[in-house]
């Protein structure tokens, strides 16, 4: 012991060098360090007050009496790789939910909802929760939503019409079999405008069959489990009526068990039954994932909305929620009338330019049709004021997969349903009138009276123009992020409040996107065995995931409810790309089904 004492301080300065040494190289490689390597490279110099603040670090701990400053060293190097550790655990992947139920955990803002309304009742509000999935599911087997229309938004309804349309096109039922309802967790409660907003964790088991009568190879079925998001909305200041568990309207008690399409509208006495006045509305379906990962702008977003007070003021129903439905609606018929070229679909919500711009560009676009389209999330990411008129920019992301029709046979497009990110640009005179009817499900804004899909812009009934902005938000615009950035440059000092656009990914890094696309590539063969999701395992390990907390990604691969994402940068997409080809390659073997899915991302991105 003696002599190891008196080695240590005959050799502390040697020691000390060392320990710095390998402190900065742990600090260096795990911190810094990014998948596909840093870029740069090359030799040259480098300037700055690097090597002065090493060199004083140094000279202070020589300064420290022995052993003191082989502690202090000790103390720095574990410090340094646990934050390393961390910080490379600190991918938002890390946080997605798995199937398992989760234990009981304190729900954000509902103690301040408890107080505003003390009579709530969690047990019945989750049962009502349980009823409007079971029947939800069964209307969309039986491809007949008008079962639950009472109780969903018009952008709930448009999300789900829009799949009919496109399945109607393919000849396609999806079959729904063994559904079992693990659990009904409420997330989070928040206030938006005069709404109460209520998202709940559904943790759910279902047999899953896609079927087509004309194009057998677009069948697909599988067994999933599970967590899906459910929004519902409330006026807070609402009637207490049940909505799940009556065909009857809250206002008048006549019967709504009619067809009910695109209008949720009383036949008798013409009460909006979705408005929130009576009941909780359906007003959004979020996957695990996309839950997680656009947390941040959902937070983001509320904060932007209590910057508006002047475009919320004038509207006393104003809520950043009724806003997005909106978006959401007219986005899904844009694009039905993207696909079936007919422009009248889309007419009544969109400014003259916008379609203008818009029958341009179908009229030289190829025909397809979506075998599958789902809006992932619908988010408020900016508010200015131009031209005197209120502009409203939402992020919204789509998932989707197109197929085309040659000589009787569907042919893919996308080997993978693939998520698109874009910015929808909504308008309102600032000076804007009382709003009678939402254009959005078939109402003149001025006198709230019924209109059909038509190209004629004058009310039947008052003669008002439908797309005026002086009564509705109209969509005047749908951008690419990148367009969008540099609108948001040309026009930053009319913004009232806004997200950084640089933020709308800024949750997924590169290695979150190669990572998602990896077991897309390993599940593309449709097989996902224990041996690839032991590779799974060992690559999450390998790049920094915690395999523990990313149970929830696997449990999306193995039940195919991934999609394929890639960011906004070529440079990033490449680097995606090559870790994709190097996945498919592991076993010396690329599977058809592999090199089909590697064509079309190369053809889409990097072409």
């Amino acid at each position: 012991m003696k002599k190891l004492n008196s080695f240590l301080v005959k050799n502390q300065h040697l020691l000390i060098f060392i320990f710095i040494v390998l402190c900065a190289t742990l600090i260096s490689t795990d911190i810094f360090a990014r998948m596909g390597g840093a870029g740069g490279g090359g030799g040259g110099s480098s300037s700055g007050g690097g090597d002065g603040i090493g060199a004083l670090i140094f000279y202070l701990i020589m300064m420290l009496p022995f052993p003191l400053n082989i502690i202090v060293i000790a103390i720095i190097i574990i410090g340094a790789i646990i934050f390393a550790r961390k910080k490379k655990q600190g991918s938002i992947l890390n946080k997605i939910p798995s199937n398992t139920v989760p234990t009981k955990k304190d729900v954000k803002g509902l103690a301040a909802f408890k107080i505003a309304h003390p009579d709530f009742n969690e047990e019945e509000f989750t049962g009502k929760v349980r009823k409007a999935f079971t029947d939800i599911q069964a209307a969309w087997s039986e491809m007949n939503i008008s079962k639950v229309r009472r109780f969903i938004s018009d952008g709930m309804y448009q999300r789900v019409n829009t799949q009919f349309k496109m399945m109607n096109i393919l000849k396609q039922r999806n079959l729904l079999e063994k559904l079992e309802i693990k659990a009904v967790v409420i997330d989070k409660i928040e206030s938006d405008g005069v709404f109460d907003v209520m998202h709940v964790g559904v943790f759910a088991s279902i047999k899953d069959k896609f079927v087509s009568e004309a194009y057998p190879n677009l069948n697909t079925a599988s067994f999933e489990e599970f967590v899906e998001y459910w929004s519902f909305i409330r006026k807070n200041s609402t009637v207490s009526k049940d909505m799940y568990h009556t065909y009857n309207c809250p206002n008048c008690g006549g019967d709504l068990s009619a067809n009910m399409g695109d209008m949720s509208k009383c036949p008798y006495c013409g009460t909006i039954t979705n408005s929130g006045e009576y009941d909780w509305v359906l007003a959004e379906i979020t996957q695990a994932d996309d839950y997680v990962t656009t947390s941040h702008l959902h937070d983001m977003s509320n904060t932007l909305a209590n910057k508006i007070e002047d475009i919320s003021d004038a509207d006393p129903d104003f809520a950043v929620q009724i806003i997005e439905d909106k978006a959401s609606n007219g986005y899904l018929q844009i694009e039905t009338a993207r696909v079936l070229k007919d422009p009248k679909l889309m007419r009544r919500f969109v400014t003259d330019e916008f379609y203008n711009k818009f029958e341009v560009e179908i009229g030289s676009s190829n025909h397809f049709v979506y075998n599958r389209i789902f809006l992932n999330d619908v988010t408020l990411i900016g508010a200015l004021q131009k031209d005197n008129k209120n502009i409203l920019a939402l992020a919204v992301k789509s998932s989707y997969q197109r197929v085309v029709i040659n000589n009787g046979k569907a042919q893919l497009l996308d080997m993978a349903v693939t998520s698109k990110n874009e910015v929808v640009m909504m308008s309102k005179d600032i000076t804007s009138a009382q709003n009678k009817g939402s254009v959005y499900a078939h109402q003149c804004p001025s006198c709230g009276g019924t209109i059909s899909d038509t190209t004629d812009l004058s009310c039947p009934y008052c003669g008002n123009q439908i797309n005026s902005t002086k009564n509705e938000w109209i969509i005047s615009d749908i951008m690419s992020q990148n367009d969008y950035l540099e609108y948001f440059k040309a026009n930053a000092n009319l913004f009232i409040a806004n997200v950084n656009p640089k933020k709308l990914d800024a949750m997924y890094k590169v290695r979150d996107y190669a990572f998602n696309n990896i077991l897309i590539m390993i599940a593309a063969d449709g097989v996902f065995d224990a041996e690839e999701i032991d590779f799974a395992k060992k690559m999450a390990k390998k790049w920094g995931y915690a395999p523990s907390k990313i149970e929830g990604m696997l449990d999306m691969a193995v039940n195919n409810q991934l999609v394929l994402r890639m960011p906004e940068d070529r440079k990033d997409c490449e680097k995606i790309y090559k870790l994709m080809v190097k996945t498919a390659s592991v076993d010396g073997n690329i599977s058809p089904e592999e090199q089909a899915l590697l064509d079309s991302v190369k053809q889409q991105y990097l072409n």
